[in-house]
């Protein structure tokens, strides 16, 4: 069985940047990139996808640092980018999951179904008047305002891919952007797939047209939900919801969390699974949680190269598509690390395994993304260091199954009380 290798991918995403059509496409007037620059077409899309959390004329400087060249200044740079549209990055992004789905033979599923999830974050922009023009703003007690962006991302949270990002208006509706993306998703991917949805999401608009699709659904409810979801009493019932000529019959499973409170899942799975497999099957659902942490804390999300809407726009999809190929290199680790066998001294009898660590591949692919991009041998340099066994176990931590750290509340509230600033 071959799965997809990150040296496929960065071939793959490699001949689109270089192809003359995706230039055509990607450049907002016909002029653009017309003459020999500093800085040409190619070189721009890789340098924003290789920037990191310092400053931008750092990075400049020690990009052409490494071309031997004399560096370029963060104003001409800011003015080049102007030039391509953020609709670039989502081109490769779709480029990957398109060779991902097409090529690769091991992707995961639960039980033969493919697992999605949808979810927005809130994410904190330069706080510039033009992008709390474009995106909307927050503000606090003094009615000073914070520019800010509603990231929404579909998730397989099985195989760890972000299928579709985009980042809309701070007072924008992610109840309304749902149904748009469950509709595009529908055309997609024709084979069994259930979507896993918290409570903010539930209406019986989107059970409807999720139905109509022939879209599976696991959606946790609060209780404010549908009446006739509320009513239902039973650890597991099957009630009909009606709004006007349509009818739907939904199934309410009720679960027991590890602390004593229940919550209710709605689906439209009505014979599928026992109610003890949803709540296995929900718990996948924090995969997108995950994603999130590493986006905004290890790909530098927040951390913006420029303060236009097209700079935000660009720097926003560009971390989408560097978490996609850590995601790739992550599979084909964990392959590397198998094979290899490696667990601990008592590995063979307590279960524990070394797992790859993504915050190292997502350092090491944004560092050397310019070098994966040129590489045209699977044993050049670049890979090997990133895929060889003993840097891979170096880097790995070790995966203790059962291990659990409780939240305790009450030791960070004293931590943060007895902080110097507190008392300020």
């Amino acid at each position: 069985m071959r799965k997809t290798s990150l040296f496929t991918i960065s071939k793959t995403l490699s001949e689109r940047i270089s192809d003359v059509s995706f230039l055509e496409k990607s450049r907002k007037t016909r002029t653009s990139f017309t003459r020999k620059r500093k800085m040409p077409f190619c070189d721009i899309m890789h340098f924003i996808m290789s920037c990191s959390h310092r400053s931008l004329q750092t990075e400049l400087d020690e990009y052409f640092q490494k071309k031997g060249d004399e560096p370029m200044s963060r104003q001409g740079f800011s003015k080049a980018r102007e030039n391509i549209k953020h609709e670039a990055f989502i081109d490769l992004n779709d480029a990957l999951i398109q060779k991902f789905e097409s090529d690769d033979e091991e992707i995961a599923t639960f039980h033969g179904y493919r697992l999605f999830s949808a979810d927005g974050t809130l994410v904190d922009l330069p706080n510039t008047e033009s992008l709390r023009e474009y995106f909307g703003f927050s503000s606090n007690a003094t009615d000073k305002t914070y520019a800010k962006g509603l990231a929404i991302t579909a998730f397989d949270v099985l195989n760890k891919l972000t299928i579709f990002s985009e980042l809309y208006s701070y007072t924008d509706s992610e109840k309304r952007r749902i149904l748009d993306i469950v509709d595009g998703f529908a055309k997609l991917y024709k084979e069994k797939s259930i979507w896993l949805l918290d409570r903010g999401y539930p209406s019986f608009e989107l059970f409807a047209k999720m139905d109509k699709n022939a879209q599976n659904f696991v959606v946790r409810v609060s209780s404010q939900s549908l009446k006739e979801i509320n009513s239902a009493n039973e650890g597991d019932q099957i009630v009909l919801v009606t709004r006007g000529s349509e009818t739907l019959h939904l199934r309410i499973v009720t679960i027991a969390l590890p602390n004593g409170e229940t919550e209710k899942l709605v689906t439209n799975l009505l014979t599928e699974f026992s109610a003890d497999e949803f709540k296995s099957l929900y718990g996948r659902r924090w995969g997108i949680e995950t994603n999130y942490r590493f986006l905004k804390q290890k790909a530098y999300l927040e951390v913006f190269t420029g303060e236009s809407v097209t700079a935000v726009l660009q720097d926003f999809h560009s971390s989408i598509l560097v978490l996609n190929m850590a995601a790739i290199a992550e599979r084909e680790q964990e392959d590397i690390l198998f094979q290899n066998n490696a667990v601990c001294s008592e590995g063979k009898y307590c279960g524990c395994i070394y797992r790859p660590n993504k915050t190292k591949i997502i350092a090491k692919i944004k560092r050397d993304f310019v070098k994966l991009m040129l590489c045209n041998r699977k044993s050049d340099k670049v890979f090997t260091e990133l895929l060889l066994y003993k840097n891979i176990k170096r880097y790995a931590f070790l995966d203790i199954p059962g291990r659990h750290f409780p939240r305790n509340f009450l030791s960070t509230y004293k931590r943060k009380s007895s902080h110097p600033k507190s008392a300020l």
